[in-house]
């Protein structure tokens, strides 16, 4: 059933972002709006800024604020000094006032996708996050938006934030200094086509929902954590995943703003005599691969943090290679490796396939990875998830040879090969292929489909 419509009162009723506490979006026009009665002439005050005009025959209204700044902090520990916004309505010699409290402006995150996304640091055990992630969460700058309204990070409040959104906005707040706003819009079991907004796809429900409320309320940019609903999709991911980001960013009307997506986690089971498998969440991830050509766009690689459940408890490492893109993009941490290396490029020579990596000017090494802690370097062992296909068309699993950033990738079963995949399963076990930073090699495929 439809939620009724809500009745007009003569009392300011803001869009719901738009409550205590909030982060506004630092550096832009900042949109605000809500409802009032008709006619009503509306006043919006905050700092020096007063915006006036008066609501429609429905009772909407808008104002556009001049961009504010954010104060950089001295610490992540420090409270950021907040602001009042009131909105003074004004019909038939009646006024009503209502005031917002403790506004910051800062950069706010969208944070969608399914129960991967939605998954709260409640959810505590010592394969989910740190131990003292929760204990030590005094960031009164790091604030994530609920239906009852925005939460300021806390040991109290912590619990109830998302664990990835978490890890992201934490990362990010320490980094930056810059407050940091969360907005989760994530539902258990969705499917990417409940979220679409453009043509040839029809408006999907979650769009409707959870996604139409917050289009115009400023944003840094978006993280994505999704496809498991999709897997059966295969490459046909690819456009869907493309037409969320540039649909939203439509919507939106700020640009290309940065939209980062994690690309699938190992799940369920693989058999290591099965040098590749066919669709699925293999598919799946070269789909998410392949959404990189997208503008302004960059994707977490968790091949190495998997679990045979749907679920992979570890959520930390997912968020901080989140913010590990958001950091070298968009606040200047150059110096910071933004990904674990992706397929760049291969060549063939005689019975070897010599692959290129983007993000792997440290090197390569084969590692295993336990827990929270940094992958641990196994020189004397081989990952067991390459192969080669013959002409035949046939796979072949393969030995790798590292050669500083490059790989080369060969079986003595296949004299001349056309084609080399790596960790082109469900489910690949360690040890897997990492950069010397410490960050997975994306699973990839030389021949593109």
């Amino acid at each position: 059933a439809e939620a009724p419509t809500p009745t007009l009162t003569l009392a300011a009723q803001c869009a719901p972002p738009f409550r205590d506490n909030a982060i506004l979006q630092r550096d832009l026009p900042l949109p605000v709006w809500g409802t009032t009665l008709s006619g009503a002439e509306v006043m919006v005050t905050i700092g020096d800024q007063v915006k006036k005009t008066t609501a429609d025959k429905t009772g909407s209204w808008k104002v556009l604020l001049e961009p504010l700044s954010a104060v950089k902090l001295s610490s992540v520990n420090a409270p950021p000094r907040g602001e009042t916004m009131t909105i003074v309505t004004k019909k038939n010699g009646e006024s009503a006032t209502v005031e917002l409290s403790d506004l910051v402006a800062g950069d706010v995150w969208l944070c969608a996708g399914q129960s991967n996304m939605a998954g709260k640091m409640r959810t505590n055990t010592s394969r989910h996050h740190p131990a003292d992630s929760i204990a030590k969460a005094n960031y009164p700058g790091l604030r994530s938006l609920t239906p009852e309204g925005w939460l300021v990070c806390s040991p109290e409040t912590a619990p109830e934030f998302k664990k990835v959104a978490f890890f992201f906005g934490r990362r990010v707040h320490q980094e930056s200094l810059v407050p940091i706003g969360l907005i989760p819009a994530a539902v258990g079991g969705s499917r990417i086509e409940t979220w679409l907004n453009q043509e040839p796809y029809k408006v999907g429900s979650n769009y409707e929902k959870l996604i139409a409320p917050l289009v115009g309320y400023g944003l840094r940019g978006m993280l994505w954590y999704q496809g498991e609903s999709n897997t059966e999709d295969g490459r046909a991911y690819t456009p869907k995943l493309q037409s969320l980001i540039t649909g939203w960013r439509k919507v939106w009307g700020q640009g290309d703003f940065p939209a980062y997506f994690v690309q699938l986690p190992g799940c369920r089971q693989s058999d290591p005599a099965t040098p590749v498998e066919e669709g699925g969440w293999p598919e799946t991830r070269e789909a998410q691969f392949q959404a990189l050509a997208t503008p302004n766009t960059g994707m977490a690689i968790t091949i190495d943090i998997g679990d045979s459940n749907v679920h992979p408890p570890n959520k930390y490492d997912t968020g901080e290679r989140l913010a590990r893109l958001a950091l070298h993009h968009n606040y200047g941490v150059e110096n910071l490796v933004p990904s674990g290396p992706t397929y760049k490029g291969h060549e063939i020579k005689n019975s070897s396939i010599h692959i290129r990596f983007n993000h792997a000017e440290s090197g390569l090494m084969v590692a295993e990875k336990e827990g929270f802690l940094p992958p641990r370097p196994t020189p004397d062992k081989n990952s067991g998830w390459l192969a080669v296909q013959d002409q035949e068309g046939k796979w072949h699993r393969a030995e790798g040879r590292i050669e500083g950033a490059g790989l080369v990738v060969s079986s003595k079963d296949v004299p001349a090969p056309v084609a080399a995949r790596y960790a082109y399963v469900s489910l690949p076990s360690s040890p897997l292929l990492y950069s010397k930073d410490g960050l997975p090699v994306a699973p990839f495929t030389t021949n593109g489909y």
